[in-house]
C-alpha cells in the first residue's frame, strides 16, 4: 500500500510496514533530496535504514494478523535544506534481543544527518526526524 500527497514544498507517502516499501521511500527520498540540492545518496541511505527499523521493530508485538501496520515518510523544504520524518504507530523503540542487526542503523542515520531527533509520533509510535542541509 502505497498512498500519499505532494506540492511544491512537501511529499508525504503512507506506506504499509513490509519489506517492499523500504525500496519506495528510499527511491521517493532521494529524488526529492536530488531535486532540492541535497545529498540523494546521504538522504536515501538515511532512509533506507529509518524504514527499515520500522518494518522490523515498530510492529513486532503487535496481534495484526496479515494487517502490516503503517509508516508515514514526509519530506519538506525547511529553511536551506529539507526534513525527512519516518513515523510510526508501533511500540516505540526498546530493545529487542531477538533483533538480526547490530544496532548501529541509528549511528549510521546520525553520520548522515545534519540533525536527528527521535520523539514519539503523532500516531503513537516513533517518529525519527532528519534534517539535510544542500551538499557544499
Amino acid at each position: 500500500m502505497t498512498a500519499g500527497h505532494q506540492n511544491d514544498h512537501t511529499r508525504e507517502l503512507q506506506l504499509a510496514a513490509e519489506a517492499g516499501s523500504v525500496r519506495v521511500a528510499r527511491r521517493a527520498a532521494a529524488e526529492y533530496a536530488a531535486n532540492h540540492g541535497v545529498d540523494a545518496d546521504a538522504v536515501e541511505l538515511a532512509v533506507s535504514e529509518t524504514v527499515t527499523n520500522a518494518v522490523v521493530h515498530a510492529y513486532r508485538d503487535d496481534d495484526r494478523g496479515d494487517s502490516a501496520g503503517e509508516i508515514a515518510l514526509r519530506l519538506r523544504l525547511n529553511g536551506d535544506g529539507i526534513i525527512v520524518t519516518v513515523a510510526d504507530a508501533g511500540d516505540g523503540i526498546r530493545p529487542n534481543p531477538e533483533s538480526p542487526g547490530l544496532g548501529y542503523g541509528l549511528a549510521l542515520v546520525a553520520s548522515l544527518a545534519d540533525e536527528v531527533a527521535i520523539a514519539r509520533s503523532d500516531l503513537g509510535g516513533t517518529a525519527v526526524r532528519m534534517r539535510f542541509r544542500p551538499a557544499d
